[in-house]
């Protein structure tokens, strides 16, 4: 998987869900710890980067994928 994989719409799909259930809960799901780095800005909020890519990978390919 790389970056390139992702889409657009599977990344507005994850942050639905990351807001729809809370950070906490996303990543606990996920498997993903809170992002040290590395943030997403969606309209004026920040999502962790690498829990959003891997459940864009596993929404799109059904397996959760670990980014590094």
């Amino acid at each position: 998987m790389t970056l390139a994989d992702i889409t657009h719409v599977a990344v507005l799909a994850a942050i639905a869900e990351f807001d729809r259930v809370g950070r906490t809960e996303f990543l606990r799901s996920t498997g993903f710890g809170r992002s040290r780095s590395y943030y997403l800005w969606h309209n004026g909020q920040l999502y962790d980067s690498k829990a959003i890519a891997g459940y864009t990978h596993g929404d799109e390919h059904g397996h959760l994928a670990r980014v590094s």
